[in-house]
């Protein structure tokens, strides 16, 4: 961490961990406990609210938030244990394309409608759990403990309720109750004891799970039909299914349409106008380098039919390496293509990272 860090407008707010606390990172900020800032991580406005401010509309982003907004239940239904089931919400898209951004921003509109509307069903206790952390890798979900081979279904589902249930024990949900939900092999009765443990406490669950990051098409609709259609009353899942794989999620949704209310955002890939939403998306009012000035629009629109960036994460990651390198500037400069080039191409040959080792499917799922 260089002090270049702490007034990049650029920077994203990362808190500590999967609880968001201090694991004792050097710096001013990180002495107070307060969260330090870095190139790249997911924007977490229900963990940080000045995250809200740096959300830009790229990728269809905001047409994918209204949409869940506009099918998004009143408070009372998802209470209602008369409905029968959960509800889940499926986002899908290419890797680094934001997905797990807009689920946090899905769950920022949910606390806030939680909060809002709470006091006339008894201010329901919401509960949110990111099963595999604020970064969201899931491979310790999701592979064998073999550390090579993707892990059967049962397996991934149970280190799910795991998660889940470190969150509930938080909240001071009862013990017994909560080893039971760990303990019971059957997936549909695991969710039905976490269904009427949510209800006697007047509990909402809200559960991300991650890019699982299998590489089989049939394994991840067949882990989807029989671990998350058992969604129940008072359970939402936002689930995360990546490389690309939209057509997919699109079947797989409307596979479990019948069981649980599903929701399938999608994401797209960025086109020549995002590049120029995301460079307004500097926070002003941060310590923002004197030596930036308003970024020059048409030279933009030239970066990205040169450049042609994949992802937001590639995004986030250049502009913050340009932002910071201009710091220095003998003079103004705008974030533009000149500013830009010398930070974009060394990703271009290291784009395939972004996609992490394939991992084995398993024999039979």
């Amino acid at each position: 961490m260089t002090s270049s860090d702490w007034a990049n407008p650029y920077g994203v707010r990362k808190p500590y961990g999967s609880n968001g606390m201090n694991h004792g990172h050097g710096g001013e900020d990180g002495a107070n406990g307060a969260a330090v800032l870095s190139a790249d991580h997911p924007l977490v406005p229900w963990k940080e609210p000045d995250h809200v401010h740096q959300w830009v509309d790229v990728d269809h982003s905001r047409e994918a938030l209204d949409r869940f907004g506009r099918s998004w239940p009143e408070l009372g239904e998802l209470l209602d244990s008369n409905v029968g089931y959960g509800r889940v919400v499926i986002v899908s898209g290419p890797p680094g394309m934001g997905k797990t951004t807009l689920i946090h921003r899905c769950l920022y509109e949910v606390k806030q409608r939680v909060a809002a509307a709470g006091a006339a069903v008894g201010n329901p206790l919401p509960v949110f759990v990111p099963t595999a952390g604020l970064e969201n890798d899931g491979r310790r979900i999701s592979v064998d403990p073999d550390g090579e081979s993707f892990a059967p279904t049962r397996l991934i589902n149970a280190r799910i309720r795991r998660e889940v249930a470190k969150r509930l024990r938080l909240h001071d949900f009862p013990e017994s109750r909560v080893k039971a939900i760990i303990d019971e092999e059957d997936p549909y009765l695991a969710y039905g004891e976490m269904s009427d443990l949510l209800v006697q406490r007047n509990a909402l669950l809200f559960a991300v799970i991650p890019h699982i990051r299998w590489n089989d098409a049939h394994l991840r609709a067949a882990f989807l039909r029989t671990c998350l259609s058992h969604a129940h009353p008072r359970i939402v899942l936002f689930v995360e299914v990546s490389q690309g794989a939209a057509e997919t999620a699109k079947e797989v949704a409307a596979g479990l349409s019948g069981s649980t209310a599903v929701t399938h955002l999608a994401l797209g890939e960025l086109n020549c106008e995002d590049i120029w939403r995301f460079s307004r998306s500097a926070r002003p009012g941060h310590g923002a380098p004197h030596v930036l000035v308003e970024p020059d629009r048409s030279s933009l629109m030239a970066a990205h039919r040169e450049w042609n960036p994949r992802d937001v994460r590639e995004l986030r990651k250049v502009f913050h390496s340009a932002a910071d390198a201009l710091r220095s500037a003998p003079y103004p400069w705008p974030i533009d293509a000149d500013a830009l080039r010398p930070h974009w191409e060394p990703r271009r040959t290291g784009r395939d990272a972004l996609l992490r080792a394939p991992i084995r499917p398993r024999p039979g799922g």
